[in-house]
Order: structure tokens, then sequence, then C-alpha cells
């Protein structure tokens, strides 16, 4: 089970770095960090932008997860930049 959701996450991931890519302007970013019941850490960042809709000439705003990433250490504003900066590069971003 383990290895179809890392696929399937996999395939996901390829199909948004080209929707990304494909990004009429510039790409929004939220970021959330907390820690579950059992204290482990974890960072969410969502890319928000705008794409043409291939059916009709209008434009619609979208919106992926573009990493759930296991934030440990301290959270400093060091520590999240340069986390973030990695997981955007990763994301082609």
């Amino acid at each position: 089970l383990r290895e179809l959701i890392i696929k399937a996450w996999r395939d996901y991931f390829t199909v948004l770095k080209c929707d990304l890519a494909n990004s009429l302007g510039q790409i929004s970013l939220t970021a959330d960090i907390w820690t579950d019941k059992n204290r482990r850490p974890f960072l969410a960042t969502t890319a928000h932008w705008i794409a043409s809709d291939e059916n009709s000439a209008t434009f619609r705003l979208k919106v992926a997860l573009i990493a759930f990433h296991y934030f440990p250490g301290s959270h400093t504003g060091e520590n999240i930049a340069n986390t973030l900066l990695r997981l955007l590069d990763r994301a082609g971003i």
C-alpha cells in the first residue's frame, strides 16, 4: 500500500509541475506548520495560480498541495525559509 501511495504522489506531482509551469502569472503560496498529537512537526505548502480553461476562453483559480513535509528542528525563520526554498525548487517554482 505504501508503494502505491508513493507512486500515486509521484504521478500527481509530475502533472502538477507541468500545470504550475503553465500558470498564466505568478504563483501564490500558503504554508502551515503544526505538531501532531504525537509531537511530530509537519509543514504543508499549497500553491494557488490562475490557469486558462482548456474547453473555453475562461480562467480558473487552481489550488494544489505541493508539499506535506516532516519538519524536525527549530521553527526559526531561517529553517522555514530554507525548507520552503528546497520544496519550491522541487516543484519547479
